[in-house]
C-alpha cells in the first residue's frame, strides 16, 4: 500500500514548518506556500480584526527567511525602506500595519510591486534599482490604503 498516495506527503513542505506556532488558517498557509515557491514576486495583504494572527505570519517569515525585512507601518518612512532595499536587496518586504503608513509613504510600493523598480530623487541626485521583492503586508482597515495599492496586493 502506498501511504504517501493515500495520506499525502509524510513531511510538511519547508514553508509549512514556518507556521507551526499558528493554529488554523490553512488557506493562508497554502497561499504563502505558493508565494514562496513562485519565481516571480508575489504580493499578499492580510486584513482583518486585531488578534487574528496576521502579525504572527510576518514574524514567522522574519524568523525563517534571512533575506526578509520587517517594518512596522506606523513607525517607518518611504525613505527608510527605500534606503534599506537599495543596500540589501531584500527578497521579502514584510510590512505590519501598512494602513498606519501615511499615503505619501505608501506610494513607492506601487512601482516596486508593479514593475520591480524603485527610484529615489533627492537634491539633484537620482538612484534607481530593479529588484525582485515580494511584499507581504497586514492591516486592520484596507479602506485606509490607496485603491491602486489594494488592487495589487492579493487579499
Amino acid at each position: 500500500m502506498n501511504f504517501q498516495k493515500l495520506f499525502g506527503p509524510l513531511t510538511k513542505p519547508r514553508e509549512h514548518r514556518f507556521f507551526d506556532d499558528i493554529i488554523g488558517h490553512e488557506h493562508i498557509k497554502r497561499l504563502f506556500g505558493l508565494a514562496l515557491r513562485s519565481q516571480q514576486p508575489f504580493h499578499i495583504l492580510l486584513s482583518g480584526p486585531q488578534a487574528s494572527a496576521k502579525t504572527m505570519f510576518l514574524i514567522s517569515f522574519r524568523q525563517h527567511l534571512n533575506d526578509s525585512y520587517f517594518v512596522d507601518g506606523g513607525n517607518t518612512t518611504k525613505a527608510g525602506i527605500i534606503d534599506y532595499l537599495f543596500k540589501n536587496r531584500a527578497s521579502y518586504l514584510l510590512i505590519d500595519e501598512i494602513d498606519k503608513m501615511s499615503p505619501r509613504n505608501q506610494t513607492f510600493l506601487l512601482n516596486l510591486m508593479e514593475i520591480g523598480i524603485i527610484t529615489e530623487t533627492k537634491y539633484g541626485k537620482t538612484r534607481q534599482a530593479e529588484i525582485k521583492t515580494s511584499v507581504f503586508a497586514t492591516c486592520n482597515d484596507p479602506r485606509k490604503l490607496s485603491s491602486p495599492l489594494v488592487s495589487i496586493l492579493y487579499h
